[in-house]
């Protein structure tokens, strides 16, 4: 089945028109943020973006609107911060007013299901307050419905363990332009992973709490927080298929399952 019959931008107006009110409308929500220099700026939209269409081709159904590529703030212990060029950010209160926005103006023509993918550990806050604003304010007759889903949360704790045998898990803060993330993008974008720049890094130490203006040595000079060499393309077919497995049966439960009850 062709890709092209789930994205919104590849779809006509009468054709949106016809199944909006129907299917799923999926949401990726991301970052232009540095990965280190073996990845791209645009790993965290990359990757939501191909979930949501392994879901949608799954499913049958769904229209998945343009991806938000910009994200909160990059932090220093989780991203690397601000200091790597490329790494472009919105303000809190701008990330949740453009969703907020985007939801709102997809409910007024008639969205009931959403499903938000997002791809940047330092959203998460924001999209939330984004989907308590829509239905707070703009759900009066109780019939919308929002999920949203972060990758990391549904990768389960065999195959995390299976993945980071060899060199155990830091924690998802840290493990950022590290192994998950490039082997993931082997499966979504191999053509875009610089194999010569692939490397293994760490911070010199890893504060429990925030310093402002970070101290240099909280920040690897690479970018790369852990261990990329590990990100394989065979693991990234594990995390990508038990990921997707997740996802749909969430959407299945909370969508699906819903309209024949």
């Amino acid at each position: 089945m062709s890709a092209k019959r789930y994205l919104m931008q590849e779809i006509t107006w009468p054709e949106f028109q016809e199944r909006v009110g129907q299917e799923i409308i999926m949401l990726p929500t991301g970052s232009l943020e540095q990965h280190g220099p073996h990845l791209p700026l645009g790993v965290d939209v990359i990757i939501p973006t191909n979930l949501a269409l392994r879901t949608a081709e799954r499913l049958g159904q769904g229209i998945i609107a343009p991806a938000l590529g910009y994200g909160y703030k990059s932090q220093p212990t989780s991203g690397g911060g601000p200091l790597f060029p490329g790494t472009t950010s919105f303000d809190g209160i701008t990330l949740i007013l453009a969703l907020r926005d985007i939801l709102r103006d997809l409910a007024r023509q008639g969205a009931r299901k959403f499903l938000v993918f997002n791809g940047h550990y330092e959203n998460v806050a924001f999209v939330t307050e984004a989907a308590e604003l829509l239905i707070r304010d703009h759900n009066p007759d109780g019939d919308i419905k929002l999920v949203i889903v972060s990758w990391w949360d549904l990768i389960s704790d065999e195959v995390r363990d299976a993945c980071f045998s060899e060199i155990g898990f830091p924690g998802w803060d840290t493990e950022h332009a590290a192994l998950v993330e490039t082997a993931m993008m082997r499966v979504f974008a191999p053509e875009l992973v610089r194999d010569d720049l692939v490397l293994d890094d760490q911070a010199e130490r890893i504060p429990n709490y925030q310093v402002f203006p970070p101290p240099a040595d909280i920040i690897p000079a690479s970018g790369v927080l852990y261990k990329a060499t590990y990100g394989t393309r065979e693991r990234g077919e594990m995390i990508v298929d038990q990921v997707v497995d997740e996802i749909v049966a969430i959407a299945r439960r909370e969508f699906v399952e819903g309209e024949s009850a």
